[in-house]
């Protein structure tokens, strides 16, 4: 099957997730072993402990490489970086910008566990994570950027949510960031859906980045909100 027709077929890169199961889990498999990744980025230097059952869990892939590298940060406000693993995106984040409060967020409680060890470990303290499904449990908090290296293993039935998700979560102006394999070509289409823009700001190794912004005031807003302002302005029956 090519990848349009599995994209039609409505699978998604997750198609074998009914027979392996995939580190975006609420009970991924446990493992004793553990790893140390130590890297730098922009003078920063970023210490990680990792263990089995998280994502990439002996070195920093290269997809989260690509995106770190061609993330445009605001120097102050909310970040939150959804599907978080042991931290490598947040934590980043976090050193790279003091001003900024990082929120990390991820249903795998041991991933959970690894990154509050690291966001100690790393001495950031304008950062903090929580065990998350999806958006479940931010209690409706609202941030200037969207940050996923998206679990494509679990399928559309979790990134179609992600990304739909994040309308509401995101700040008038606030963006949505992913970053994805070469070839993936639903997930952008669903950007564009949701927001009614989206662009590629890069690509290298066979990865690209997306970013979809949330439209200001008095702009329009997003297909999804315009479709509900519409209702909102249909007359009640007389």
């Amino acid at each position: 099957m090519s990848p349009r027709e599995d994209d039609r077929a409505g699978r998604g890169p997750g198609r074998e997730r009914g027979r392996i199961q995939h580190y975006y889990s609420s009970s991924p498999r446990r493992s004793d072993k553990s790893y140390v990744i130590k890297f730098t980025l922009k003078g920063r230097i970023i210490e990680l402990a990792s263990s089995g059952g998280v994502f990439s869990k002996d070195k920093v892939d290269l997809g989260t490489q690509v995106l770190l590298a061609s993330l445009d940060l605001p120097e102050r406000g909310d970040v939150l970086d959804l599907g978080c693993g042991y931290g490598v995106i947040g934590i980043t984040i976090a050193k790279l910008r003091p001003g900024v409060k990082v929120t990390l967020a991820d249903v795998n409680p041991v991933a959970v566990k690894l990154a509050c060890q690291n966001i100690e470990r790393n001495g950031v303290g304008n950062a903090s994570a929580l065990v998350s499904d999806l958006y479940s449990a931010l209690g409706g908090a609202t941030f200037d950027m969207i940050v996923s290296n998206p679990p494509l293993a679990a399928g559309y039935a979790v990134i179609f949510p992600l990304i739909e998700g994040a309308l509401p979560s995101l700040k008038p102006g606030g963006r949505l960031v992913l970053v994805l394999r070469k070839g993936v070509n639903a997930i952008p289409r669903k950007m564009e859906a949701v927001f009614g823009n989206v662009t590629l700001v890069s690509r290298k190794s066979g990865y690209r980045v997306f970013i979809s912004k949330r439209a200001p005031p008095g702009q329009g807003g997003s297909p999804a909100e315009r479709k509900e302002k519409a209702k909102e302005e249909v007359p009640p029956d007389s």
